[in-house]
C-alpha cells in the first residue's frame, strides 16, 4: 500500500477484531472474576449482538443495500464503539473525579479517530461508519445500565487495564479479514434486490 499513512494504519489496527475480541473475552474474564455474572451477562449478550447484527448486516447489504454507499457497516466503528466504550464507562465508574472526564474522553477520541480512519483509508462511507457507531453505540447502551447495577465491588480494575495493555502490545497490527468471508456467505446464498 504505497502512499498510505502509517499513522492511519495504526489507528485503524486499533479496531480490528483480532485485537477487540480479546479484549471483550477479557472484560468478560474480569466480570465473572469479580462475581459480576449478572454485569457479564449483559456483556456477553452486548459482545454477541454487536457482532450479530454487524455481520448479519455485511452480509445482507453486501447483495441488497438499503442507500446509495452502504455496502458493509464498519465493522472496526461498531466493535470499537463497544469495546473502548466499555473500557472508558467502567474507568470512569471505577475511579470517578477528574480521571472520569480523562476515560470519556479518551474513548470518544479513539472511536472517532478509528472511524475517521476507515475513512480516510477509503475502506468505508461515512454512512458505513455512521452505522457502525449506531450499532457500537446501542449494544454499549445494552450494557451500562447491567454494569452500573451490578458491577465488582471488590474487584480492582488495574489487573484489567493491564491485561488490555498487554493484549494490545502483543495483537496490534493483527488483521482478521472477516469481512471478505462475509461477503462470499451472501454470494453463496444469492443475497440480491436485483
Amino acid at each position: 500500500m504505497t502512499g498510505v499513512s502509517p499513522l492511519l494504519v495504526a489507528v485503524t489496527g486499533f479496531g480490528d477484531a483480532a485485537l477487540l475480541l480479546p479484549l471483550a473475552a477479557a472484560i468478560l474474564i474480569w466480570l465473572v472474576l469479580g462475581r459480576a455474572r449478572r454485569a457479564a451477562a449483559w456483556w456477553g449478550g452486548s459482545v454477541v449482538a454487536c457482532v450479530s447484527v454487524t455481520a448479519a448486516s455485511k452480509i445482507f447489504f453486501w447483495g441488497c443495500p438499503p442507500l446509495t454507499g452502504v455496502h458493509s457497516p464498519s465493522g472496526h466503528t461498531s466493535l470499537s464503539t463497544l469495546v473502548y466504550g466499555a473500557m472508558a464507562l467502567m474507568i470512569a465508574i471505577e475511579y470517578g473525579g477528574w480521571r472520569r472526564h480523562i476515560a470519556a474522553a479518551g474513548g470518544i477520541g479513539l472511536i472517532l479517530a478509528i472511524g475517521m480512519s476507515r475513512l480516510l483509508l477509503d475502506t468505508h462511507t461515512l454512512p458505513e461508519v455512521i452505522l457502525g457507531w449506531i450499532i457500537g453505540g446501542a449494544s454499549l447502551a445494552l450494557f451500562g445500565p447491567g454494569y452500573r447495577r451490578d458491577r465488582p465491588r471488590d474487584a480492582r480494575l488495574s489487573p484489567l487495564l493491564f491485561g488490555a495493555a498487554l493484549l494490545v502490545s502483543m495483537l496490534h497490527g493483527r488483521e482478521l479479514r472477516a469481512e471478505v468471508l462475509l461477503h462470499r456467505i451472501a454470494d453463496y446464498f444469492g443475497i440480491s434486490c436485483r
